[in-house]
């Protein structure tokens, strides 16, 4: 490539991120992908995760900067400034070389289905079905409904979600599929499309289409998947059947699924609690996680990943803003929302240095966010207008030892009481 493809991976983003949602747009970028042999909903496959992007060959890389090239006319994505002639020559073949003749595309039919609800099917399959369909990319891990990622470091400023998985689990399942002792389990899949109706089912015959264009991600059993994957590397002829249970839940409701099903491989206690989200505090925490300068820096584990810019946990904000806050119905839980998204909204502008660095000081120090939350109570209660913030925090004393002391203080939740505490008695100062 003549430039970084870093530089290039994050523009794209970007550009995916605006016209994803455009049919007009998918349909044509689309149609240029079928005209270089790659499947229909592979750009589908693409726009669910920025990780996609990174995860690209050279030759799928140019096909997507030359689709998303000509149907948006947005030259700071010119292939030709980031790709050889060769390259471009190249790719065509390179992915015919390279396409497995096995890929899956939708429409997929599935036959012997029971319904339980409009959103609830449950049927067999042969595993190598699911392998297959996760191999041609049309199964995704959502990292919004399932476990809290771990982060991989991708060039020098950014970062690849990965799933948390359980290696040794993964091998005993594989293993036991080989040896034909494995007794068959249940994979639990979410199908859903805000733009198209998902699937489609005929109670006569008992059939049921995937659609075009439907997403499937995996609510359940992606252990037991990359168990079956494993097997089948090694042994393609292999025969195993699975259980399958086929939700249509929109992303509330698989997070509350997910939130209320417990496996073998434990979920992290913090990440159950963001995925039901049944406090109002909790919920708060949600909007701030959508709607705020905090998107992307809010961790679902117990830490906070540097590398992946978080700043500070789930669990620390909703500790906080329910022990200061104290919500207790739709109402409040609206309007604090609303007020802590602007207050961060400032807090973060006026630090922008202070926040991005990795480096963990006592202004970004995860614990310090229950103090943010109790200094933004002091705002709200008195009235104060936020473009004074920046004069309020500049006045902390980030030395002063009784801070430093409840910062630093091991038992997670008197370290935040007492922070909460510190600034609830220094009060409004000179603001």
């Amino acid at each position: 490539m003549k430039k970084d493809r870093v530089e290039l991976e994050s523009l794209l983003i970007e550009v995916i991120d605006q016209v994803k949602h455009n049919r007009k747009i998918v349909q044509q970028i689309n149609n240029v992908f079928r005209e270089y042999g790659l499947p229909s909903g592979t750009f589908q496959s693409i726009s669910r995760s920025k990780n996609e992007v990174y995860l690209l060959d050279v030759a799928r890389l140019f096909v997507l900067t030359h689709a998303l090239h000509i149907t948006t006319n947005n030259n700071a994505i010119s292939p030709f400034e980031y790709f050889t002639i060769k390259e471009i020559d190249q790719a065509k073949g390179y992915i015919k070389k390279t396409k497995s003749n096995n890929v899956l595309e939708l429409p997929i039919i599935l036959d012997n289905v029971i319904k339980m609800s409009d959103e609830e099917y449950v049927t067999k399959i042969d595993a190598s079905t699911l392998v297959q369909m996760y191999l041609s990319q049309l199964i995704f891990y959502d990292f919004e409904t399932q476990r809290s990622p771990k982060f991989k470091k991708h060039g020098n400023n950014s970062f690849i979600e990965v799933p948390e998985i359980n290696k040794r689990s993964v091998d005993d399942i594989s293993q036991h599929m080989l040896n034909g002792i494995y007794l068959p389990d249940t994979i639990t899949l979410n199908v859903y499309s805000e733009q198209v109706e998902s699937i489609s089912y005929a109670p006569k015959t008992q059939i049921l289409t995937i659609n075009e264009e439907a997403i499937i991600s995996i609510l359940d059993g992606f252990h037991r998947l990359q168990g079956a994957v494993k097997a089948f590397s090694v042994n393609p002829e292999l025969t195993q059947q699975m259980f399958l249970s086929i939700r249509c839940y929109d992303k509330d409701t698989a997070k509350r699924f997910f939130g209320q099903i417990n496996t073998v491989n434990i979920v992290k206690p913090e990440r159950l609690k963001e995925l039901k989200s049944e406090k109002y505090s909790d919920k708060i925490v949600k909007d701030l996680q959508r709607k705020s300068e905090l998107t992307g820096k809010i961790a679902s584990a117990s830490k906070v990943s540097k590398i992946a810019g978080q700043l500070t946990t789930f669990d620390t904000l909703s500790y906080a803003i329910e022990k200061v806050f104290n919500p207790t119905n739709f109402i409040e839980e609206r309007e604090i929302a609303q007020y802590l998204t602007d207050f961060f909204g400032y807090l973060i502008a006026y630090y922008v240095d202070e926040f991005k660095d990795t480096k963990t000081t006592y202004i970004n120090h995860p614990k310090m966010f229950a103090g943010y939350i109790q200094i933004a109570k002091i705002f709200k209660n008195e009235n104060i207008s936020l473009n004074k913030l920046r004069q309020y925090v500049d006045e902390i004393d980030f030395n002063d030892s009784e801070l430093i002391e409840a910062l630093e203080e091991r038992r997670t939740n008197k370290s935040r009481n007492m922070t909460i505490t510190y600034f609830e008695n220094r009060g409004e100062l000179n603001v």
